[in-house]
């Protein structure tokens, strides 16, 4: 990544190709180190001499960019065998996103650099900036340098950024690495390097897929407290998959888990690319926010409320201002102005825009606040209204950005001039403070300042994502793999849950009728009563599934049970009828474990019954859970007035659904076998939670660790 020497592989003397512009482009950008021209036809490339391969060239080389065609990769690593090439960039493609062919190709070339000791960036890459040392391996023009490191699996998306990168101020990259197929040097591996680079304040992530998502949060967790990293997550849509998957090869796991799990491990998530680059230069800049309390400072209406609007959509609160702040500001603004929050200073900023300070020393002095956006026209009024009043605008700059510093909150101003690169404008860049045109992207960033500060604050209370399990717990798991079987009937899902001490409903197993008369007699009250068959994992749709049963109609329910089953599938293997009390009526929640394609087992929670499939109000968090990580998976359901005691209803037990999804993560990381967990429904009410139906389905290879460490992803397959 700071090599002082390279060795450009596939060197040429035609203008036009890119072993001859990779050796033009660092020496007219600056670089310092050895160049080594590599090419077995060819004597001199631009004064320098040209060696026929790499173990011929006489000095230590620490890089090797390698533009020839793929075939011949593997070739260009044997000759490196005995020399200390540290590392290569390898450009071409038709490696493992070309099919099954490219994909051995792919395999033999990071067989021969582990062997040989070399580490690779791509193959099926851009290349690799380092912008300071100008190490440029990419060709782009005009890479602007600043302080933000960027990894990126796409070439078209790094020259988009770099674009618009070039065109505002105060937005640079320090590093850029084209991940390509991550063959070998993998997302997570960069981070430690970005994260002591003294160079680099930010990191800022284009992801189509991550070969090894779960090493990609552990090591965000221990970089992110110091080093903010935001990710822009492609492949979001069904269309947007399949795209990425042809792209890189790499498969594109659900954007909501991929949200969910990221914000867990601290890092900042956005989904548009123009929030990308905005995003990461605040969180570069400022200091993150202590909480979701912003104000607005606004010089018209419409901003104030657009503001206020777009603020309140990303679940961030506009509170009152104390009384002492409003007092403050109706001493120096007009009578018509609002002082409540939003600040509309209704033109008391026309004449003297050091008036915009006087204001922003009371907001930002409040205790209610933590955060402020002044939006508008700051940074314009010389444009605006007269040329006098640019001087002026500069000393507010000043004065403001001296008042964020001092009471260490963010500021982030939104200013229709902002493509004008005023002198005020230059000032609050110069001092951290960033400066954009549209409202969505400020109010993106002042997101992203409170959530990064609230999850750096709660670093050490959430999960390192270290899975342990090796080997099952639970004797009925077990049971079922030494017999092949990775489907438990609900009957065996509630035997391993109950072994675990999660509160499940009752429950006893009929094997004929006079079983089902008996248990039902020994309730007080009505039964359900379920067909149990590890081949039938819908019930319902089989007719399966009886409720309100009497005692008196247990009999004949058992039988019409059986029949219906029998029906539905009469090859399936029917184990019995269990027979359970009805449970009490509650909120009815869905609590499952799911394994994702990258990041491997994650929780869900959301709400369950019938309201799963057409509301789709599930939260997730990646295992191991701790209870902070379960109480903000809860918080992240939408329908909290349900939770809270909607319509007069007592709200549920949060600390016993809390209690119960950390008891589903701890049963899941005891039993690696497990690839799927669903507890539908589980009855949450004032007094506790039940687990009224369960079903688990297991991957036999699912316990394939090494030295403790978890796998990927635990045997998930696309099946």
């Amino acid at each position: 990544m700071d090599p002082d020497s390279v060795a450009i592989v596939g060197a040429s003397t035609d203008e036009t190709k890119r072993g001859y512009q990779a050796i033009e482009t660092l020496q007219e950008g600056g670089y310092e180190g050895e160049i080594y021209p590599v090419n077995p036809s060819a004597d001199e490339i631009r004064g320098l001499e040209v060696y026929p391969t790499v173990s011929a060239i006489p000095g230590r080389v620490d890089l090797a960019l390698i533009v020839t065609p793929a075939p011949v990769v593997p070739q260009i690593l044997e000759d490196c065998a005995d020399t200390d090439l540290a590392g290569a960039v390898v450009i071409a493609v038709g490696f493992g996103e070309a099919g099954e062919d490219g994909q051995q190709l792919e395999d033999e070339i990071v067989s021969l650099a582990r062997e040989h000791g070399v580490r690779l960036i791509g193959p099926n890459t851009s290349g690799m900036i380092n912008v300071h040392q100008g190490l440029n391996l990419v060709g782009a023009d005009t890479v602007p340098e600043g302080n933000l490191a960027l990894l990126c699996q796409s070439g078209n998306m790094a020259i988009s950024l770099f674009t618009e990168a070039a065109t505002r101020e105060g937005v640079g990259f320090s590093h850029y690495v084209g991940v390509g197929n991550e063959a070998d040097l993998q997302f997570h591996e960069y981070l430690p390097f970005f994260d002591d680079d003294p160079e680099t304040d930010a990191i800022v992530c284009y992801v189509e897929g991550m070969s090894d998502g779960r090493a990609f949060l552990e090591q965000a967790r221990d970089v992110t407290t110091d080093t903010p990293i935001v990710v822009l997550k492609s492949g979001r849509s069904d269309v947007g998959k399949r795209s990425a998957s042809s792209h890189t090869g790499s498969l594109a796991g659900d954007a909501a888990v991929t949200d969910a799990v990221l914000e867990q491990a601290g890092v900042v998530s956005v989904e548009r690319s123009d929030e990308l680059l905005s995003v990461a230069n605040a969180l570069s800049s400022l200091p993150s926010a202590d909480g979701e309390n912003v104000a607005i400072l606004a010089d018209g209406g419409g901003h104030a409320t657009l503001a206020a609007d777009a603020l309140a959509e990303r679940g961030l609160a506009i509170p009152q201002l104390t009384d002492e702040a409003q007092d403050k500001l109706q001493d120096v603004l007009p009578d018509a102005a609002s002082v409540v929050n939003p600040v509309d200073v209704a033109g008391g900023t026309d004449e003297d825009q050091s008036v915009f300070v006087d204001c922003a020393e009371a907001i930002i002095a409040d205790p209610n606040v933590d955060a402020l956006m002044l939006s508008g026209l700051f940074g314009g009024y010389g444009i605006r209204f007269a040329e006098q009043y640019t001087d002026v605008e500069i000393e507010a700059a000043d004065d403001l950005a001296d008042l964020a510093a001092e009471h260490e909150k963010p500021l982030v101003v939104q200013s229709a001039y902002e493509g004008f690169d005023t002198d005020p404008h230059a000032v609050l860049r110069e001092n951290g403070i960033p400066v954009v045109e549209s409202l969505d992207v400020a109010t993106a960033s002042l997101e992203a300042m409170a959530t990064y500060g609230e999850r750096v604050a709660a670093a050490t209370e959430s999960s390192d994502f270290r899975l342990t399990g090796t080997t099952d717990t639970a004797e009925t798991i077990s049971d079922a793999l030494a017999s092949g079987r990775t489907q438990l009937s609900e009957f065996e899902s509630k035997q391993a849950l109950l072994e675990a001490d999660l509160p499940i409903t009752p429950f006893e197993l009929a094997t004929s009728s006079g079983d089902a008369r008996d248990a039902a007699a020994s309730v007080d009250g009505p039964v359900a009563m379920k067909i149990v068959s590890p081949d039938i994992v819908h019930k319902s749709e089989a007719g399966g599934v009886a409720l309100e049963v009497s005692t008196e109609a247990a009999s004949d329910t058992y039988d019409d049970l059986l029949a219906a089953a029998r029906d539905y599938d009469p090859g399936a293997q029917i184990d019995g009828v269990l027979v359970s009390p009805m449970a009490d009526a509650g909120v009815e929640l869905i609590v499952g474990v799911v394994d994702d394609d990258q990041f491997g087992p994650v929780v869900m929670c959301g709400l369950g019954g019938v309201f799963v499939e057409v509301l789709e109000d599930v939260a997730f968090r990646a295992l191991p859970l701790t209870e902070t990580d379960a109480r903000w998976l809860l918080e992240d359901i939408d329908a909290q007035e349900l939770l809270d005691g909607a319509r007069g209803n007592q709200p549920v037990d949060r600390d016993a659904v809390v209690d119960l999804l950390v008891a589903v993560s701890e049963f899941v990381e005891a039993n690696p076998s497990v690839s799927e967990l669903d507890l539908n429904p589980v009855f949450a009410t004032d007094d506790g939670v039940e687990v009224v139906d369960a079903a688990i389905t297991l991957e036999s290879d699912g316990t394939a660790r090494v030295d403790g460490e978890a796998p990927i992803s635990r045997g998930t397959t696309d099946d």
